[in-house]
């Protein structure tokens, strides 16, 4: 079967002395992985077509029963070479694009998960602040994909809280004073930033802001509720990256 699709290069791993395995994540077909032979040769068609983070319109022949399907042609829609000229904009691209890999499996076509990527993209080329952006996209990700975190009532027994400070990463979410327990506090600015992202689109949270620090917590605490509903360890070499950049 030969498809045309349009596809995010979030992955590149070198097959060979001149291919490459992508990973991909496209809007007809979700998560797919494929073969450029030849892609790394100056004179083949796919050469400069397929870098990180770009959109592409992907030609690819698919077969049924195969994990791997071979691309045959390629023409860049969204290049996004303003994020890959500006260390800090790639660094948290990058960072984005490994979240995903790592919560985000199955061949089942999101459209919306297609365009929030686009739309986190579209942010981090328009420049700083980047890690509200970031932490916007992350906790839009996990709703589409089917772990929403809890804000406005306790995941103990349900009443509103939404003026709670307490938090149960195992539980779901926000828990009211009543039933905090064991439940770790949480400034109450994180939970603000969490329902603002989830009331109106990333662009519109690019202006609100935390105290220094206050989005790396945001990002600490969505891991954490990851790891707990992913039941997997979110190791990141793009944070580490990132650290070491802004550490400069």
């Amino acid at each position: 079967m030969r498809v045309t699709t349009p596809v995010f290069v979030m992955r590149r791993v070198r097959w060979s002395e001149s291919s490459l395995i992508l990973t991909l994540y496209s809007l007809d077909h979700g998560r797919i992985s494929a073969i450029a032979r030849g892609a790394l040769r100056p004179k083949s068609s796919f050469y400069g077509r397929l870098e990180m983070l770009s959109m592409v319109d992907l030609s690819l022949s698919m077969k049924e029963g195969r994990e791997i399907s071979t691309a045959t042609d390629a023409d860049v829609i969204q290049h996004f070479q303003t994020i890959r000229s500006d260390a800090a904009a790639f660094a948290h691209s990058c960072l984005f694009f490994e979240w995903l890999l790592l919560s985000v499996s199955g061949s089942e076509p999101s459209h919306p998960m297609f365009h929030l990527i686009r739309e986190v993209l579209n942010n981090f080329a328009r420049g700083g602040p980047y890690w509200p952006v970031l932490c916007s996209g992350i906790e839009k990700a996990l709703r589409l994909s089917g772990f929403a975190m809890e804000i406005d009532s306790c995941t103990r027994c349900g009443r509103p809280a939404r003026e709670a400070h307490f938090w149960d990463g195992s539980a779901g979410g926000i828990v009211c004073d009543d039933c905090s327990g064991n439940a770790e506090s949480v400034q109450p600015g994180i939970l603000a930033f969490i329902r603002k992202s989830r009331s109106g689109r990333i662009g519109d949270v690019r202006r609100l802001r935390l105290w220094r620090g206050g989005y790396r917590q945001c990002f600490d605490l969505m891991r954490r509720f990851a790891e707990i509903h992913l039941d997997r360890v979110m190791k990141l070499k793009s944070l580490s990256v990132l650290e070491e950049l802004e550490d400069e």
